[in-house]
């Protein structure tokens, strides 16, 4: 193990120690392999302001964040819990670590390790492609330890039309790597300039979630449990066949449950092509293909997992899954229609 990977395992496993209520062992982290998300975007459209958020989050996640240069990274003191070589640890179980080498070693070392963290966030460089980043995360090795659970793109709306024609091939690699795009800084710019950036350089099929000050709602982008459990539905729980709408800040939340088995393929097919308003969704579906499994659905933008989970407890198992999009409506006639076409009709 180098020597800059170990400063940082040594020092999450000595802030969770001491974060234990003083219990002799630190917390260990879910079993699973560790979700990584990814923040890439060009020089000055709010990366640094986003991970700023996530390191002073209260959402109960521990997030590991590994970033370019601390020099932009706005900490409180009195937030700060410890610190190692090129390390910040922070009371509310957040680390930040500057790592400009050997970033394979660190997420290796991360992904084995028990007292690492729930999440891991990279931030990409403003001048490069993340696909370096995304094919190193996909390679054999590191895929036994990691997964790729979200590439959020950050773009700047107020200074996007000012970038020179040589960096905007860049900029356009760093949103089509995306599965979520983040246009930031829109309190700066009419609807027309809007209207204007999303035809001449955002894909039709991208989600889209406009921020200003890069305020994203870190619980839920980034609050997730990698087993695809802690903010799912219990097993214990029982759900009969019913959906309903919420909205909240700007947010609109589609429940929908049902208790007949539902056909995977169809399901998978349906999440890959969710209406581009759509910015998230997850949930347990009760499989016809694996009936007695729990199936753990997972979707960030346009990045779709779905996965085998435990092996259902409850006597009536049922799929209880959630979306959520932008605006008013999520579409909801839409999505429940292509949902009830994938259940397995009775004999």
């Amino acid at each position: 193990m180098g020597t800059q990977a170990g400063s940082l395992l040594k020092t999450f496993t000595g802030l969770f120690t001491r974060s234990q209520n003083r219990e002799s062992h630190p917390a260990k982290r879910k079993p699973g392999r560790l979700p990584v998300y990814i923040i890439t975007g060009f020089l000055g459209s709010g990366k640094t302001t986003c991970i700023n958020q996530i390191l002073n989050s209260t959402s109960g996640e521990r997030f590991g964040v590994i970033v370019n240069d601390f020099g932009s990274i706005s900490i409180d003191k009195e937030l700060i819990n410890g610190t190692g070589d090129q390390v910040i640890a922070l009371e509310n179980g957040c680390i930040c670590c500057s790592l400009r080498n050997n970033l394979s070693e660190a997420v290796t070392t991360l992904g084995d390790s028990p007292y690492g963290p729930d999440i891991l966030v990279i931030e990409a460089s403003g001048v490069a492609d993340p696909a370096g980043i995304i094919s190193l995360l996909e390679n054999e090795d590191l895929k036994k330890r990691v997964r790729i659970a979200g590439v959020i793109c950050l773009m700047d709306a107020e200074e996007i039309s000012s970038v020179s024609w040589i960096m905007s091939h860049l900029v356009k690699k760093q949103i089509r790597s995306a599965d979520l795009l983040l246009l930031n800084k829109v309190d700066r710019v009419s609807e027309s300039k809007k209207a204007a950036i999303r035809k001449e350089w955002i894909p039709l099929d991208m989600p889209i979630l406009e921020t200003v000050y890069a305020a994203i709602p870190v619980s839920l982008i980034l609050g997730i449990s990698h087993t695809g459990t802690s903010d799912l539905p219990s097993d214990g729980e029982h759900a009969d066949h019913h959906h309903h709408e919420d909205h909240d800040h700007g947010f609109s939340t589609l429940s929908w449950t049902h208790n007949s088995p539902i056909r995977l393929s169809c399901l998978q097919a349906l999440m890959k092509n969710l209406p581009s308003t759509v910015i998230r969704a997850k949930g347990i579906a009760y499989s016809s293909e694996f009936p007695m499994q729990q199936i753990i659905i997972q979707v960030v933008g346009k990045r779709v997992s779905i996965t085998k989970g435990q092996p259902w407890i409850r006597e009536n198992p049922s799929t209880e899954l959630t979306f959520i999009g932008v605006g008013k409506t999520i579409q909801i006639g839409e999505i429940t229609t292509r949902l009830e076409s994938c259940l397995v009709k009775p004999a």
